[in-house]
């Protein structure tokens, strides 16, 4: 929807066009910046005018009666981004392939049209973070999807692993994979599981903020993962975000120890049960915290399969057994109970009709696999301390130590995308592969 009569009168009264520059007061509070254009869809009110402050962030002021805008001097010149100069890339540098994936870090801002476009190019990525041109020589950048996070699927990790080793054989001393952030944890549990014989470092790396806003992250993130897959001493899979809430240094984390904790801090993104293997700042240093895989000569190979009918539920007081019993009617053959405390779900209440133990056992004599992790997060699980978790394991369900719940929902549906037998994929969810299981809680890893 474009302008109001009212306002696109105004602006024609005032001489003013998108990229002009103006000031707004209302009410005594002054706005000074650049005029913004207007989105061509149907949102927003078409009375108020987008004004670009010169701190980097928006403001949208509705216009009435009581407002006085006026043209100052000076403008912005407002270019559909349809041609992006050559950057001349510096042939020594290491060579690092780009996938895009989509979110925000894959995303620049149109302003003339006011839409969201997404990196697919070298040249692109370049001109929006020009330092990775003295770090790096993008070898190739490639759109693989261009989806939020919350839309991907398991199919799409897989193409992603498969992805990724295409471009390491290739040569490459790294991989960047550019990821939104509300899933990120959970791609990074599965190429952790699905590259196997990793030597060089594969890093999903995101934003908080969208590129149009002062405090975006991007850049940094981008330049601190950038140097990690460039020079990195590591061949594991990982997530390079802030450390901090400011532009002081990012955290690499391993793959499987990884969580978002945050909807909207630059720092979402901690170790759980874990240090971060790294920290790298922008300058260039890098500070290794955590022994982890090294780099080494091997050839990493694509092990990319994922059973679907494989599901998290999330266990509470009152959780009726109806819950899992309609996922054992609809095939699933693998089910992560995330319970509380030790790994406990509801086992023997006042009301036996609501215990979870008979649909447990059911599903297990079906050869459904039951794992249990807990909802605390930090900590372990186990089934030696409480009565309930003693039935519970009895009844079949495995205990699955310090393991993130939704790492135990992708390894389980990466083992059973193996068609392994139970008492295989039993044994290998008890098993250490990727980093997702520690022998013993370091207590300095608790909410760093």
């Amino acid at each position: 929807m474009p302008f109001s009569e009212k306002i696109n009168a105004l602006l024609e009264s005032k001489g003013l066009k998108p990229g002009d520059r103006l000031v707004v007061e209302k009410r005594g509070v002054i706005y000074e910046g650049f005029l913004m254009p207007r989105e061509d869809i149907e949102r927003g009110d078409p009375d108020c005018l987008v004004i670009k402050l010169d701190s980097g962030y928006n403001v949208g002021v509705k216009i009435d009666d009581e407002t006085n805008v006026e043209k100052l001097t000076g403008a912005v010149k407002l270019e559909k981004f349809d041609h992006f100069s050559s950057q001349p890339q510096n042939p020594n540098l290491p060579p690092v392939s780009i996938i895009s994936t989509g979110g925000t870090i894959s995303s620049r801002i149109d302003y003339f049209t006011g839409a969201v476009a997404t990196l697919f190019s070298p040249e692109e990525v370049l001109q929006g973070v020009p330092e990775l041109g003295e770090i790096i020589r993008i070898r190739s950048a490639e759109k693989l999807f261009n989806l939020y996070s919350e839309d991907l699927s398991p199919s799409n990790w897989c193409k992603m692993a498969e992805k990724a080793v295409e471009k390491l054989s290739e040569g490459d001393a790294g991989v960047l994979v550019l990821h939104g952030t509300d899933t990120m944890h959970y791609t990074s549990a599965a190429l952790s599981f699905m590259i196997r014989d990793l030597s060089s470092p594969v890093v999903l790396v995101g934003a908080q903020r969208s590129s149009d806003r002062g405090s975006r992250d991007t850049d940094m993130n981008l330049i601190c993962a950038s140097i990690l897959a460039a020079r990195g001493d590591v061949g594991e899979v990982g997530i390079c975000m802030h450390g901090q809430m400011d532009d002081s240094f990012c955290l690499y984390i391993r793959g499987t120890r990884v969580r978002k904790m945050h909807t909207s801090r630059r720092d979402a993104f901690r170790p759980i049960n874990d240090l971060p293997i790294a920290r790298i700042w922008p300058d260039g240093r890098m500070e290794y915290v955590n022994p982890s895989v090294r780099r080494g000569s091997t050839k990493p190979w694509s092990d990319a399969v994922f059973e679907d009918k494989v599901a998290i539920v999330k266990t509470y007081p009152g959780t009726p057994p109806l819950l899992i019993e309609s996922l054992l009617d609809a095939g699933y053959r693998g089910i992560v109970l995330e319970g509380t405390g030790l790994g406990h779900v509801p086992t023997q209440p006042e009301d036996q009709r609501m215990s979870l133990l008979p649909t447990v056992s059911r599903g297990v004599e079906m050869g459904v696999v039951f794992a249990v992790t807990s909802q605390c997060l930090y900590g372990r699980t186990s089934s030696q301390v409480y009565r309930n978790a003693i039935l519970l394991s009895e009844a079949g369900a495995i205990y699955l130590e310090d393991m993130l719940p939704e790492v135990a929902y992708v390894k389980l549906g990466w083992l059973l995308g193996h068609n392994y037998d139970v008492a295989k994929v039993k044994r290998l969810m008890a098993s250490n592969i990727a980093g997702e299981i520690s022998t013993r809680i370091r207590p300095d890893t608790f909410l760093i």
